[in-house]
């Protein structure tokens, strides 16, 4: 699947190179989006086009910027909603059937304030919905406008680090196992997920 993923975004920057930079944009617009970020999977598309950086088919400080834009526009956006619809968000039906995710961002929030914008930007379940309830909560727009920016700023290369550097050592893998790499990515994660399965309290 990751490599699907892969080989669909590099054709469609080769296809379009003038549209690489939005590309990226948007990818980490609608992942940083109220409920739609929550289901796409984000940190999987940003480790992807990190792998894109490594092989030469996005540059990496452009790529970078447009990734944060796209973060710091998404969260905007969210905010926005939270401020202008405020506790009409309740009765949206996906939260209707998944209150926890409202509950556990409001609890968040409570708890850290204004840095909970970016602290949250690195947690995966609350990722999506912490703008959204900053703007519900109306958080004076003076204090969360630089805090976005700065988390953006940090998540972009953090994000997408891990699949640079993935991408360049698989460089390093001899090449009778070059075309095998998906599949072991694959085996670890599913490793990894039984281990955290086992070991929950």
């Amino acid at each position: 699947m990751f490599a699907d993923l892969l080989n669909t975004l590099t054709q469609l920057i080769n296809q379009h190179p003038t549209w690489a930079g939005i590309t990226v944009f948007l990818v980490a617009m609608v992942e940083s989006l109220a409920i739609i970020g929550i289901v796409v999977p984000g940190v999987a598309i940003m480790f992807a086009i990190g792998a894109l950086i490594s092989n030469g088919t996005l540059e990496m400080v452009s790529t970078v910027l447009w990734a944060a834009a796209g973060a710091s526009f998404g969260d905007g956006l969210s905010f926005a909603l939270g401020k202008h619809y405020d506790k009409k968000i309740y009765t949206v039906t996906w939260f209707k059937k998944n209150p926890n995710v409202l509950k556990n961002g409001h609890e968040f929030f409570e708890k850290y304030g204004v840095i909970s914008i970016l602290i949250g930007r690195f947690i995966g379940p609350i990722r999506a919905v912490i703008p959204l309830v900053a703007g519900i909560l109306d958080m004076p727009i003076k204090h969360y406008i630089p805090t976005n920016l700065i988390a953006s700023a940090l998540w972009a290369p953090l994000y997408l680090i891990p699949g640079f550097f993935f991408g360049k050592s698989t460089t390093l893998i001899p090449s009778g196992f070059q075309n095998e790499w998906p599949f072991i990515v694959l085996f670890i994660v599913l490793i990894w997920g039984l281990y955290k399965t086992l070991n929950r309290p």
